[in-house]
């Protein structure tokens, strides 16, 4: 509900008819010397904005091109983190810097409206983030315990109704956002802990069975070394092995640059849940965010490093830029 009953005054954040859900709680701190906080990190996520849509396109378009060392259902998981960051990019952050510009200039009307945007976009796509976080360690997972019968079972087509299933979850769960706040917010926090919760439990299964079959197979192989007499078979091919912990590697990666930027947020979350609200812990929670909106921009990077084929693509695609001109 929007009721902007401002007449004269140009103090509207502090008039008492107005009132955009649960946004207007926060008006007060956008004066005095807080104005310049925003303005700052207002500018932060512009600059970033440019950074994810650019970063996160080029990797849509390598996916595109990858062929051979990324299997269809791992491209689709990681296809589907890459267009939640973009989006992130392209929609999220436009949308954070127009409603705190707009709350910084007394323009109560874009102020609702693109907040709302803001809060209901970002929810969306950060939950659809960390829901394909840990589609993804269930996958290497899978991988792990299905072996030869993987591709038989985690088919292309199996992983994109997950995925379609994740999306359209998410979209209509935030409507919930506008009938209660504290049952959405405990509700996120839950689905946040147990993905954490599941993802760190995969990764440690993943590393100790990992470390456990190179273990049996140098056994192996220094057996057959000392008596080339004796034939053993290795059940697990070393180097298809060497590649799959690499992938483990790169999406564990993912997982805690994941943590990284989104543990100021919620820790700031947490103090003022407990602890209320102040100038000083709302500067925090804003800067919290930015950190948060980065790990769209940084994971681009992290894909080029981590994953041979797309950092080909890429480089190939930057090479024939610059023969043109």
């Amino acid at each position: 509900m929007i009721n902007a009953s401002l007449g004269n005054s140009t103090e509207w954040s502090y008039h008492i008819n107005l009132s955009c859900f649960y946004l207007t709680r926060f008006l007060v701190y956008s004066q005095g010397s807080m104005r310049i906080t925003f303005i700052i990190n207002c500018a932060l996520n512009a600059i970033l904005s440019v950074t994810a849509v650019a970063g996160n396109t080029s990797i849509l378009w390598a996916l595109t091109k990858c062929s051979s060392s990324l299997r269809p259902p791992s491209k689709a998981l990681l296809f589907s983190l890459a267009l939640s960051d973009l989006a992130v990019g392209a929609l999220v952050q436009p949308l954070y810097v127009m409603y705190k510009a707009a709350e910084i200039n007394d323009n109560f009307g874009l102020f609702c409206i693109a907040g709302v945007g803001f809060h209901l976009s970002a929810n969306v796509f950060s939950a659809v983030s960390f829901l394909t976080v840990t589609a993804i360690a269930l996958d290497r997972l899978l991988a792990l315990y299905l072996q030869q019968s993987y591709n038989a079972t985690i088919s292309l087509r199996r992983a994109t109704i997950v995925l379609l299933l994740l999306w359209s979850s998410t979209s209509v769960w935030v409507v919930t956002w506008f009938e209660n706040i504290r049952i959405y917010q405990v509700f996120n926090i839950t689905m946040v802990c147990v993905c954490l919760i599941i993802c760190a439990s995969a990764y440690i299964t993943l590393q100790i069975r990992l470390y456990k079959l190179q273990t049996v197979i140098a056994s192996r192989l220094q057996i057959q070394d000392n008596d080339p007499k004796v034939n053993i078979t290795v059940n697990v091919h070393t180097p298809h092995l060497q590649l799959y912990r690499r992938s483990v590697t790169t999406m564990f990666y993912i997982y805690l640059l994941l943590i990284l930027c989104y543990a100021p947020y919620l820790s700031m979350f947490f103090v003022i849940q407990f602890t209320g609200r102040n100038s000083t812990k709302i500067a925090a929670l804003s800067f919290s965010m930015t950190i948060l909106f980065a790990n769209a921009s940084i994971n681009p990077f992290l894909y080029c490093w981590r994953i041979q084929e797309i950092r080909h693509e890429i480089v190939t695609a930057i090479s024939r830029i610059f023969r043109r001109k």
